[in-house]
Parts: C-alpha cells; structure tokens; sequence
C-alpha cells in the first residue's frame, strides 16, 4: 500500500534522482541536526526523490501560500 501525502517541494532537505544517495543524504542530515523529528524519504511524479521533515506533510496543501504542493510516495521513514 502506498503512502501519499503532499509536501512542499521547497521544503525539500535534499534532494537525488537516486534513492539510495537520497536517503543517504538524509541519514547524513539527521547525523549532523539532531532532531525529534522524523524524515522520510519520497518520490515524486518525475521520478526525484526528496527529504522532508516528517511532519511538513501532514500540513494541508492549501497551507503552503505562494509555492505549490505536489504529491510524493513515501518510501522510507528515518
């Protein structure tokens, strides 16, 4: 089962069209800001994956102002 939930693509920790140096940037990211919140890892319509705070995503798209939100797959939690 898929995990959708819309982020904003400017919110994005980093970003790779390769999965695993995605995650590894993520990895790296949560190594070097610690932090209570989790990161996950998605992928969007193009193909790009991205990195995100956890919760950014249970925000409405409607929340986002001026930029868009756009769907991404969750493939991985952090």
């Amino acid at each position: 089962m898929d995990e959708i939930v819309f982020f904003n693509p400017g919110d994005a920790v980093a970003r790779d069209h390769d999965f695993q140096a995605a995650r590894r940037s993520a990895e790296v990211f949560k190594v070097d800001h610690p932090t209570d919140q989790g990161l996950v890892v998605g992928k969007d319509d193009s193909g790009e994956f991205a990195v995100f705070y956890e919760a950014a995503g249970m925000l409405n798209a409607n929340d986002y102002g001026d930029v868009p939100a756009s769907k991404y797959t969750i493939l991985a939690h952090l």
